[in-house]
């Protein structure tokens, strides 16, 4: 028995079928496409942005979408406020093609990106907002007409007189008496010239030629319409009289009952604002503002040994001997007419042991700033030694101390400020040569555009729906040499044009020289 049992061991048992793979799981949303946008109007940088110091800021939005491909909603996910308006302005504008499941147009969502890049050299400060003109109907009066001032996003004034139909002292018959007011108010910001709402708190006073004076605070709203530049608003609040007054039977709609001194103050107001572009700005002198935001200069590198600029003498990073006195290299006349700017100039020094520059020569740097950078730093001084002990720290030191030097790529770059200058949007930048286009040099970024007196176009009745472009060709001066429709709706041409006529160009800079350039620009955008 044992002996079969062990045999029974020995044999091998029989293979065993493996059990069917389970099916692979179907993909999530199998047949589904998701909406395509295709943007046809940029969003206008915030006003906001105008005080913010530059840099690239994200803008991330989630896009509602129905299925005959219009913008149901606009939700942000994470943006700023301002920002997020002005992203969903551009957005509710575009079309998409709508998203589909196994080929059915359905709803869905997008997450959309936007980044809004300030390229502004300096914070500019919003000080005058909008000026309009106001005619109201209630208040200290029947009807009357006031100026109003915006100071900046949340302060204003108004002043004007509204007329009553009042008794006066020694009169039998009712006379029509004028009464002056002013107030001060406070609201909220306004986010965009047009289309927008705004409210608040008044507190103001009245009076008129009679002796009788009050004052009053009011809740106050207004409206923006379609129509550029006209809102409508209202006050709804409480007035007291401070004199027995002798021309007050009412104060504007409201009758007098008895000695009461309170009234409710309630007046309708229709405003006409004066057409200013929406970034119009009366601005700080760019010279008084504390802060300058510089961008980073990179280090550069030392020439490899195998090719020495001074033949014999060893080079090492400029930052292994510092200058123990030296000045930033000085702003020469001939870039009176450079834009604002860091322009990168670099100077090769040949140093020796006692600190004194033997030669010095410019290297990546503006024509105009060659000169002066090399006197600069051809005044520079260093410590005696320093030159001996980097080479010592490099093993590379000679027998002789006296006769150790060094040479070293020194970085002298220059700063053009005092500016009044912005830039505009380009949308392309091409060289001109002999009066043909060509590219860029490689691996050369496409410069800024800055002009002078920017003044941003005057819609009118004729208002742009989409983009548009006008080819300029400038001169090495900046001279404007011709300008072309490129696209967009013929109709504000002019407009577009006139604001140009105003602007003043400074000279496209292309690797640190003024270069002759065809820039596309986009107007309707502002």
């Amino acid at each position: 028995m044992i002996l079969l049992f062990l045999s029974a061991l020995a044999e091998e048992p029989a293979p065993v079928a493996p059990a069917p793979a389970p099916p692979a799981p179907a993909p999530e949303n199998a047949g589904y496409l998701p909406p395509v946008p295709h943007p046809s109007v940029d969003p206008l940088m915030p006003q906001s942005y105008r005080v913010t110091p530059r840099g690239d800021y994200p803008c991330k939005v989630r896009i509602l979408v129905t299925e005959l491909g219009t913008v149901r909603d606009v939700e942000s996910i994470e943006c700023d406020q301002d920002a997020y308006y002005a992203l969903a302005t551009a957005i509710v504008q575009w079309k998409f093609d709508p998203a589909t499941q196994d080929g059915r147009p359905v709803a869905a969502s997008l997450d959309y990106e936007n980044v809004f890049t300030v390229e502004t050299f300096l914070p500019r400060k919003h000080i005058v907002g909008f000026v309009g003109a106001v005619a109201s109907a209630g208040g200290a009066g029947w009807f009357g007409g006031e100026g109003r001032v915006h100071l900046g996003e949340q302060l204003s004034f108004t002043g004007g007189v509204s007329v009553d139909q009042d008794f006066v002292p020694g009169v039998a018959d009712p006379v029509w008496v004028p009464n002056f007011f002013a107030d001060v108010a406070i609201s909220s910001k306004r986010r965009h010239f047009e289309h927008r709402g705004i409210y608040g708190f008044a507190v103001g006073g009245f009076g008129d030629p009679y002796d009788s004076v009050g004052m009053y605070g009011a809740f106050r709203g207004e409206l923006m319409t379609p129509i550029p530049g006209l809102s409508i608003g209202g006050d709804a609040g409480a007035s007291v009289l401070f004199t027995e007054p002798l021309t007050y039977p009412d104060v504007g709609i409201w009758q007098r009952s008895g000695k009461n001194p309170f009234y409710p103050w309630l007046r309708l107001s229709v405003i006409w604002y004066a057409p200013l572009p929406k970034d119009r700005f009366v601005v700080v002198a760019r010279e008084m503002d504390p802060t300058v935001y510089e961008p980073i200069i990179p280090e550069p590198e030392p020439l490899p040994d195998l090719w020495k600029a001074f033949e014999g003498v060893v080079a090492i990073h400029w930052s292994q001997i510092e200058p123990s006195w030296g000045d930033n290299t000085p702003v020469s006349e001939e870039f009176a007419h450079y834009p604002p700017g860091t322009y990168r100039c670099d100077v090769r020094a040949l140093i020796d042991n006692n600190g004194k520059v033997v030669k010095v020569r410019a290297e990546t740097c503006p024509a105009a700033g060659k000169a002066a950078a090399e006197k600069n730093v051809a005044s520079w001084e260093w410590e005696p030694g320093q030159a001996f002990a980097a080479l010592q720290k490099a093993k590379r030191s000679p027998g002789d101390p006296a006769a150790a030097a060094v040479q070293a790529v020194f970085p002298a770059p220059i700063f053009v400020r005092g500016r009044a200058a912005d830039m505009v949007p380009a949308q392309t930048v091409n060289l001109l040569v002999e009066g043909k286009l060509k590219g860029l040099p490689p691996r050369t970024q496409a410069p800024p555009v800055w002009v002078e007196s920017l003044s941003p176009p005057v819609w009118g009745q004729t208002r742009p729906t989409g983009a548009c472009y006008v080819d300029v060709d400038l001169d090495n001066r900046g001279k404007v040499l011709r300008r072309a429709w490129a696209s967009g709706e013929v109709e504000v041409q002019s407009q577009v044009y006139e604001a140009m006529d105003q602007w003043r160009f400074y000279p496209v800079i292309v690797r640190g020289e003024p270069a002759a350039v065809r820039v596309r620009l986009s107007m309707c955008d502002y």
